[in-house]
């Protein structure tokens, strides 16, 4: 019994040491994402933006919450209501680049699209 009860310590160490590095790990993923912003003014209305959010992720729900805190940036201290979330998954495009190695397509990159309405305080 003696013995189990030294290893239980040692496993509750480990795991503490290993989480930080499990998050680490996670955000450096996205650190290195190269993200372009598109906003488009909805008819002058000073209020109301299209919002889209494009790079080369393998899944576009990582791209999520680079829309929210972009959503946030444009509405400064005012709230937004968002629409649904359009989200696209990498796709080969129809173009097509020959090189030394064989064809290759053109990659259109994720995209997560919504519009997004900036409503009072």
């Amino acid at each position: 019994m003696a013995r189990s009860t030294t290893i239980m310590p040692m496993m509750k160490s480990l795991t503490i040491a290993l989480f930080p590095l499990a998050l680490i790990t996670s955000w450096s993923s996205f650190a290195n994402i190269d993200i372009e912003y598109q906003v488009t003014e909805v008819a002058s209305s000073n209020k109301n933006y299209g919002l889209s959010v494009i790079a080369p992720a393998s899944d576009p729900e990582q791209l999520v919450p680079y829309w929210h805190r972009k959503a946030v940036k444009i509405c400064g201290s005012k709230k937004y209501k968002a629409s649904a979330l359009i989200k696209k998954e990498t796709q080969c495009g129809d173009a097509i680049k020959v090189t030394s190695t064989g064809e290759k397509c053109e990659v259109i990159p994720a995209s997560v699209f919504g519009t997004l309405s900036c409503n009072g305080t």
